[in-house]
Order: C-alpha cells, then structure tokens, then sequence
C-alpha cells in the first residue's frame, strides 16, 4: 500500500503542475464485467486521475468496430484480441501496447454426455462467432484432431447459454470466466475443451492506441498505460472490492457479486505472466500466433510487426547505454538511435535507450550505476577498467568510403590552408586546440606525436573544446592556429555541408592500407562497448551477442554509419600508449624539493629524503605497472576465451548444440541461392515432435529437454555432412537437404519415422518415454523464393499433424 500511496502521491503532483485533466476515451470489446476491471479500478480508485487524465470507458454496442473506433480518433485507446495483428497487416495504424491476459479464455464447451472427446465433435453443431480470426484458437484446436471445417455444422452464436443447455447446439464457444460459473450453480455436468491443452496459446484482451496518438502524445500514452497496470494490480489484490465496484457502477449485465468474484479469480490466474506481472507481451509468442494466422491463410504476405509490439518497452527491462558525445548530444543521439531500434529488435526481455554523455558527466553515470552499458573512446575504457572494472564485451566496425570496414582509428593534426605552419616542429608557441585531456582521437594521439618529437605541452598554448565540431570551427574561424580531432572527423563534416575540405591543411600526413580517412598519427583499436560491473553476465552476453550478429547491410547500421560489431580487440597498444605518457592510470605523483626542504631543516636530511622518496616512488610505480600490465595480460587471455566461445553463443543451439534459428536460416539460404543459380534440387523438412507438450507436463521440462536432446542426436546420425539441421523453435526443427531429389526426400523421411520411433528414454524414476514426429516437405522450383519454401514445408508439417502424426506430408 505504501508503494501504491507514493504512485499516487508522485502522479498528483505531475498532475497538478501540469494543469487541467486530459479528456480521453477506452473502447471496450464486450460488455463490462470484470474482464475489464483494471480500468474501472484505474477510474474510480483514482489512478488516471492523478495521471492528470479523465478518462471515459466506452461500452460495446452490436455496431461497435473497436478498431476502426480508435483509428478515426472517436477513441484514444482500445481493447483488442490476437486479431488485431491481422488489422495491423492490412494497414490499420495501430500499436500494440501490452497483452492483459497472458493466456486466452475463450474454451469450447459441451454439455452432451456422449461427446467425452474433440474428435465425438465430427458432424456436430458448435456456435462460434462468424469472425473466422476471433474464433481461431477454437479452430486451431479442431483441426489438429483432424476435426475439418466441412465436417462440422457451424452456428451463429447466439449468446445465450440455454442454447447449450437445452441441446440447440453440440458445443458453444465460451469464456472460462462466465459460462462455467452458471453451469455448476445449475449443477449441470459439462466437458471444457480448452485450446491451451492442445498447444493453441494466443494473448486476448490487447491494449492498444494508434500511430497518431503514440506520436503526437507519447507521455499521455505512457500515463494512461501505467495508470492502467496499476488498476489492474490493484483489482487482482482486492477481487471482492473490485466486484463490489462493478456491481455498484459498471453492472450493466446484471451479474451478482458471485459471479464477478468468480470472473476475477479465474481471470487473474489467465492474466499474470510466470513471474507475476501484468501487460506482457512477447515477440516469441506473437510469431506463434503469426504462424497459425499464416496456416490458416489470413496473413499472406511476411510483415515486420516489431515497430508496432510494445514499441516504449513498457512491459520489458529498460538497459541504458551510454554514448560519449564526442560530436555533441543531438549528433550523438540522432547517430545512435537506430542501434537501439537495431538492440530493441533483437533482444525479447529488454528495451535500449541511448543517453549521450559528455566527458564530465560520464564519471558521475558510472559511479551511479545509472547506465548499463558504455560505448567510450579507448583512453577511457582503460581508465574505468581500472577504476570501475567496465569489460569490453565488443569492438565498433566503421563503415568505410569503399565498403571497406576497419575498426582501428588515429588522430588528425590540421591547419589553414593559408597557414605558414606546415611541419610539426613549427607548432612550438602555437595556439593548439584539442576535445578533451582523456580524448584518445582528440588529444592523446597527437600528444604522443608531440611527444615524440621532443615537444612538451609547455611548448604549446593548448585549449580544451570539448567536442570535435568546436576544436575543428575553433581552427577555421582563427581562434586557434592548429587543433586535433578524431581520424573521421573532417570528412564527416564536409560530408554533412558544415566545412569545405579545400581549406584544410594536414600536417604530418599518413597513410595506411584501406584506412580510408585523413590521419597524423598510429592507429589505435576504435572504440569498445563494455558492459558495466552490476550487469549481469546473461544480459551481457545476450546484448554481445545481437551486436556481433549485427548485418553490415542492415538500416540501422547503414543508419549509424558503421559496418558492425566484432569481438573485443586487443587493446594492449594502448595500455603502452598511456604509460609512455604517464596518463592514468598510469600517472606517477611529482614530488617538490621545495616541500621536502620545508619538512626537514637539515639539507642532509633533505637529500636522504628525496632518495629515498625516489626510490619508494619508483618501485610503486613499477608495481601499479606490474599490476596493470597482469591484468592486461589476465583479460587478453580471458578475451582469447571468450572469442572461443563466441561462435558457438551466436550459432548454436545452447539445448542441443545443433544450428540456432539465425544461423539455420543464413546457411541454408546461401545453400538455396546456390542451388537456385546451379539449378540442382533442394528440399527443405519442417519436423515437430508429436504431443511434445504432453511429455513437459507429464514429466516435467528437464525430461522434455532431455528428450529434444535425443532427438537432436539422432537425427544427426541420419545426416550428411551438407546437410544442414536446425532448431526453430521449442520442439520444431528444419532440414536442408542439396542435391537431393523429392523421392530421395521422402524415403529420408521415412527413414527419420522408422529411427524416431525406436527411440526410448528412460527417466530417473525409470520410466520409459517413447514419441514419434511429424514431417512436411517442400521442394524447390525455379519461380519460389526461400520464403514461399519454408512456408510450404511448414504448411506440409501441419497437414501431416492433421494426419494423425507420425508420418510426412509433401
């Protein structure tokens, strides 16, 4: 209650400085009932009036089109089922914001004593809604015991439950929340056939906005969704309050208070997720539902729905990525946002937000714990790895002028073009303009150069800009006579209009071998993305591992202008770099003669002092340098590990240790388009273990794995060594067979059957667990594409599970 005090406290006083309540409208899908009681609560409790939002919830009439309500604005928000996945295919605007109940309560129900089983449902008359996509895990479920559309009597649903009672009709598609409620205070023995139990799992009651609003009025969308969750919460810790509330206020249907107490703890076991939350929505399932659309011939054509799921990662774990703004923060933030789209994409628990940070603020971020995740230049990496333990977890790839990618990056020294300083050795008594001390492309790198050529920072009047932009104008405009950027820098701003390179002078030119900018100095391994200390391994390595997966060609690579990601570099040059210079964490402290001859009186006293101080200072130093250098040396070796394992976190399956999805699919289209270009046969098989989800509950998930990994094995002994073997998905698998003919596909088919059924394993308790699998297969032909292939092998699977399993379908 206390968290719930301070919510309301916190949205009360937003909603005070902002002034009047927003008037908006919720479109409900149904009648109320408690099926909706998280936004009556969310009204009546108080929830969207601290949000600053007056809200009206809208009860459905018979002409109600919930969707179409919300796109012609007569809506802000609506509730939708799974189907609104097909509105968004074919064009709605809409977005889906999360999914209220996890698991569908939509059942078929009969009352007919001799109807004990789906398949006594052939030739019998079920009520359904007309909506072939509202009613298509009822549909789903008929169908994979063979049940077909045209072996059954489908009716108009009429609504009334008296219908099944009185036997007008063999089955009724119902909610578990209301019909079975009335059946057993009417003491009337029924049989529930529930889509869930025959692996038909889809979301219902999706909350979701339009395009427009969620553009125009993103805070307003973000208020009323929490306020919202918070209602829900609130109703599924008070149902007997929660009832009382529609039964005072919303009772339009005339329910008792049972009957809502009934609804609500039903509902409440179909809307929280394993971990106990409300509104998630993930990807996996969604393309599961996808799939069954797609079967069922209601989506034709592939559709990204990533941008339009969840797309504020309200029901996902937020990871902060800090950027050094080494160009400002909107040049920062408008580079790198895509990569968060990329990341948002590709990672199914958690949502990217990128923050750029300027050098002063990034100390204060790490020290916080406020970000997640770092992508810094070099120098900084070193430091905080000493002084913060980041660790790199991947290296940046940049995109080069001629499709070269490179990720190493050195320092250019420039000029005026109508300058008289055109060797390094005359920058002495110069105005020198440099980003920042810690700067590796901005300053390190030409201190080095310096450095090398006997100079001091004495000898020249050097002045910090902060971003490369400012020392490059600084140069330019005459306030400086010679400044230092980044490699890349001046290329990209003549590219962007903001300078002309004709009036540029390099000094101290360089060329390396496909580096394709200007540059005065050594190249250096560009910048790392490092994973903070308090991020746990798990999150790093899925974050790794969608960086590395990263196409070169991808929009949001060609959006931030880089080709990728690698494994992490060895960036010991570095360390070698710092130490030279005596940079941290590599700097040693400089002790005045002066303090030591205020501290001792004698001058003999005073000499032994500063011998012995000499010689302390010097052993630390080697010291802290032995240390540095074991630790440089303990994470090169622990990076060689990792890049070992690299290849197989982003190919294999971590259960089975066959392909993973991605990889599947990458080398099997390369083996199509060869095919295809060499006109030889290819075949592709879709295999599902039969009654897989049996085993799980039967005997519980550690023997479902353990026999997926049998499976697994076999199959593998079946193979050539060009064949190729993938995991899809929890039980289904894919084969790509070349220079394979259809009859060499079938009786390799046959062949997996006959092996699979001799299969047998034995658990802890002893118990023997045997299981068959259904296959489908496709063939190429010149006029498909790799899409149309897979898809009909998927189809072919589904006819042969509609077959009575254990068997192929082409």
């Amino acid at each position: 209650m206390r968290i719930v005090l301070i919510f309301l406290i916190i949205l009360s006083v937003s909603s005070s400085l902002l002034g009047a309540k927003e008037k908006i409208s919720l479109q409900l899908e149904w009648l109320h009932q408690f099926q909706f009681a998280g936004y009556y609560v969310a009204k009546e409790q108080g929830y969207y009036d601290a949000a600053g939002l007056d809200v009206t919830i809208k009860e459905m009439t018979p002409r109600t089109n919930v969707v179409k309500e919300v796109v012609t604005k007569k809506a802000e928000y609506g509730i939708g089922r799974s189907t609104l996945l097909v509105n968004r295919a074919e064009g709605s605007p809409i977005v889906l914001l999360g999914a209220i109940f996890q698991h569908s309560p939509s059942v078929l129900i009969s009352t007919n004593p001799k109807i004990k089983n789906l398949q006594d449902l052939n030739n019998k008359k079920i009520m359904i809604t007309n909506d072939v996509a509202s009613g298509a895990t009822i549909k789903a479920m008929l169908l994979s015991k063979g049940l077909l559309y045209k072996d059954i009597h489908f009716q108009q649903h009429s609504f009334n439950l008296q219908d099944l009672i009185n036997g007008k009709t063999d089955a009724m598609a119902c909610y578990l929340s209301n019909e079975p409620f009335f059946l057993e205070r009417a003491k009337i023995p029924y049989k529930i056939f529930d889509p869930r139990d025959y692996g038909f799992d889809f979301y219902e009651d999706i909350l979701f906005t339009s395009e427009e609003e969620l553009k125009n009025h993103p805070e307003r969308v973000e208020a009323f969704y929490k306020a919202s969750i918070e209602g829900w919460k609130w109703a599924f810790e008070h149902i007997e309050e929660t009832a009382k509330i529609i039964y005072d206020k919303y009772n339009s249907q005339h329910k008792s208070i049972k009957s809502l107490i009934y609804e609500g703890k039903v509902l409440k076991k179909l809307a929280l997720d394993e971990n106990g939350n409300i509104g998630n929505i993930s990807m996996d399932q969604i393309d599961k539902i996808i799939n069954w659309y797609r079967v069922t011939g209601l989506f034709k054509e592939k559709f990204d729905f990533t941008p339009y799921i969840d797309p504020m990662g309200y029901n996902k774990k937020h990871l902060n990525i800090g950027v050094l703004a080494k160009r400002g923060g909107k040049k920062t933030l408008k580079r790198w946002q895509p990569l968060a789209t990329y990341l948002n994409r590709n990672l199914e628990n958690y949502y990217v937000n990128i923050h750029p940070l300027s050098f002063s603020d990034m100390q204060e971020h790490l020290e916080n714990k406020s970000i997640d995740f770092l992508l810094i230049n070099t120098v900084n990496y070193v430091q905080f790895e000493n002084k913060y333990g980041i660790s790199r977890i991947a290296t940046l790839t940049n995109r080069g002028t001629h499709g070269n990618p490179y990720n190493y990056f050195g320092s250019v020294i420039f000029t005026t073009k109508d300058s008289k300083i055109n060797t390094i050795d005359k920058i002495k008594g110069k105005r020198f303009a440099a980003v920042n001390k810690d700067s590796f492309g901005g300053w390190v790198m030409a201190y080095e150069l310096l450095h090398d050529a006997g100079m001091k920072i004495d000898d020249i009047k050097l002045k910090f800009y902060n971003t490369h932009d400012a020392v490059v104008y600084a140069v330019l405009d005459g306030n400086a006579d010679v400044g230092t950027v980044r490699s890349d820098t001046l290329e990209h701003m003549a590219m962007e209009k903001q300078i002309n390179l004709d009036n540029v002078r390099v000094l101290h030119p360089l060329h390396y071998q496909d580096f394709p900018y200007m540059v005065s100095t050594k190249l250096y391994p560009e910048w790392p993305f490092a994973k903070l200390k308090h991020v746990p391994e798990n999150v790093a390595k899925e974050v790794m591992s969608a960086l590395i997966k990263m196409p070169e060609n991808s929009p949001e690579a060609i959006a931030c202008d880089i080709s990728g990601w690698t494994v992490p570099l060895d960036y010991s040059s570095v360390h070698e770099v710092l130490k030279k210079l005596q940079l941290p964490p590599y700097e040693h402290v400089d002790i005045s003669i002066m303090d030591v001859l205020k501290k001792y009186a004698l001058l003999i006293y005073a000499l032994v002092a500063i011998i012995i101080v000499g010689i302390i200072q010097f052993l630390h130093i080697r010291k802290v340098n032995l240390e540095l250098d074991q630790k440089v040396h303990e994470r090169t070796q622990a990076l060689f590990k990792a890049n070992e394992k690299l290849q197989d976190l982003a190919h294999k399956d971590s259960l089975t240790g066959i392909h993973n999805r991605g990889y599947f699919m990458e080398l099997a289209e390369q083996m199509f388009k060869v095919a295809k270009r060499n006109e030889t046969p290819l075949q592709i098989l879709s295999l599902d273990i039969d009654h897989f989800k049996e085993v799980n509950d039967t005997y519980g998930h550690q023997t479902g794995d353990a026999v997926l990994k049998l499976f697994s094995n076999k199959i593998n002994t079946l193979l050539r060594e060009s064949d190729i073997f993938g995991r899809i998905g929890g039980e289904e698998f894919v084969i790509c067979l070349q220079n394979t003919t259809h009859e060499g596909a079938l009786a390799f088919s046959e062949k997996i059957l006959k092996e699979v059924r001799t299969l047998q394993y034995k658990n802890n308790e002893g118990q023997s667990i045997s299981f068959t699998v259904s296959i489908g297969i496709s063939e190429l032909q010149k006029h498909k594409t790799f899409t149309q292939l897979l898809r009909e092998s998927d189809e072919a699977l589904y006819r042969a599970k509609n077959s009575g399993r254990d068997c192929v379908k082409s």
